[in-house]
């Protein structure tokens, strides 16, 4: 069965899609610590990486190359996906030394369970599945490599795969391997989504990183 444009565009922001909060508003920021206590959510950020401002992200997505046939459509997907609620990223200061290179990053995006009603699931997992046919669509050549059994933090059952995709972007002559792990979880009427990117291909690597941010991750 086909689904429309509108729909499509439901599916691909279900990894993507936020609420604009910039992290430098409505949070309280302690050297590495994040606190959202309206969206109830904390973590560290890892050592040494800094926070990139929402309004700074338009400029960062705008020179990211997305799916094939999808060119045409850009501006539309992005104002459809929004923007995360926040990023924290290794090479956060805009630096020559830093062209070309792939900075690996984390991502959280929140959406309200009611923006995604319409879509026809009936269970968490269900709309997991349905947002991995979206990244489908959007990300060259995406693919699950592993998916973990289901844990707990605060309480909270956690969802956990990972996968690779091609990233392309105007300043690398090539499509590059991103390896991205992928947290997701409901809490309080939301849906969390974390995404944690790496490239091996570049030798930029954060797994140690991953881990600890993994593990400061407190819902409240």
């Amino acid at each position: 069965m086909g689904i429309g444009r509108r729909q499509f565009m439901k599916l691909s922001s279900l990894a993507l899609v936020g609420l604009t909060v910039d992290p430098l508003n409505a949070v309280a920021i302690n050297d590495s610590v994040y606190v959202n206590k309206k969206l109830g959510i904390l973590f560290n950020k890892p050592k040494n990486w800094g926070f990139i401002a929402v309004k700074d992200f338009g400029k960062i997505k705008s020179e990211q190359i997305i799916g094939e046939g999808l060119e045409d459509s850009k501006e539309e997907i992005w104002e459809e996906l929004g923007d995360p609620i926040c990023i924290a990223t290794k090479y956060y200061e805009d630096k020559p030394e830093y062209k070309g290179i792939f900075s690996p990053t984390i991502t959280l995006n929140i959406t309200p369970k009611e923006e995604l009603e319409d879509l026809g699931h009936e269970t968490f997992e269900e709309l997991m599945e349905m947002s991995e046919f979206g990244t489908f669509m959007i990300l060259k050549d995406f693919k699950v490599i592993k998916k973990y059994e289901p844990y707990f933090i605060s309480n909270c059952k956690f969802y956990e795969y990972d996968a690779e995709y091609l990233f392309e972007h105007i300043e690398i002559n090539e499509p590059l391997k991103v390896e991205l792990k992928v947290l997701k979880a409901e809490h309080n009427g939301f849906y969390y989504d974390f995404n944690c990117h790496q490239s091996k291909a570049q030798n930029q690597l954060a797994n140690i990183e991953f881990e600890e941010f993994k593990k400061s991750i407190k819902l409240i």
